[in-house]
């Protein structure tokens, strides 16, 4: 039987190597993350605190304070080395006094009035007992109309357009990573049968219990589903 998989252990033993893995990965992460940034630019004020969650190896949260002077950038993440990563990136840009890093949940952030909160590619390694928990808490560090952007794979496993959408993220890996067939093939393997991964409707409605409204559809690549919604 395999090993159960880790995130935060995956991420430990990656946070060196992340930010050219992972391009390779995900397709068109480079531009979801672009896509994000621009509706946070159109959409909050030019003095703004803004909530990163999962904040891996700091690159989002670099990007939003270099380009607004005015913007403030708490995030969190549970792996140890990728909160290191962070923090000298932020440090060595001279922005470590406008980005703090947390290493930690949700629930390690102190309860602040924030503008806006991202979660890219973060809720759906969250087990699926923890999921609305962890919305929920977000949802408390918000201030009432401050919007959320979140993005992971979504769908159902059993749906013939979901499986035909695993096929096209697997030539996409096998043209773009340099590893053997026996390292993708773990990673597809995981999305198949261990991620737990939510659908479309669920997704939808576990935000509405969260507390928040006006729930769209703004990304959309193969698995991967972003939604904005606005804080209650």
């Amino acid at each position: 039987m395999p090993e159960p998989f880790d995130p935060i252990r995956r991420f430990n033993d990656r946070a060196q190597v992340y930010d050219s893995e992972v391009v390779n990965i995900i397709p068109g992460y480079e531009a979801l993350h672009s896509t994000a940034g621009h509706i946070l630019r159109t959409s909050l004020p030019e003095v703004a605190d803004i909530l990163v969650c999962g904040s891996g190896t700091g690159n989002e949260a670099i990007s939003y304070a270099s380009e607004h002077p005015g913007w403030k950038i708490t995030g969190f993440d549970p792996s140890e080395q990728m909160v290191l990563v962070a923090k000298a990136k932020a440090a060595y840009v001279g922005l470590e006094e406008r980005i703090r890093i947390i290493h930690g949940s949700v629930e390690d952030v102190p309860s602040e009035s924030f503008d806006a909160a991202t979660s890219i590619l973060v809720k759906h390694f969250i087990p699926y007992d923890d999921k609305a928990s962890y919305l929920r808490n977000i949802a408390k560090r918000l201030k009432p109309g401050a919007k959320l952007l979140t993005a992971d794979i979504t769908g159902y496993r059993d749906d013939e357009m979901f499986k035909g959408f695993m096929l096209a993220w697997e030539s996409f890996q096998k043209t773009h990573r340099d590893e053997d067939e026996e390292e993708i093939e773990k990673t597809l393997d995981r999305v198949r049968r261990n991620l737990p991964i939510l659908t479309e409707a669920r997704t939808i409605s576990m935000l509405e219990d969260a507390g928040f409204k006006k729930i769209r559809l703004f990304w959309k690549n193969l698995m991967i589903n972003g939604y904005i919604a606005e804080k209650v």
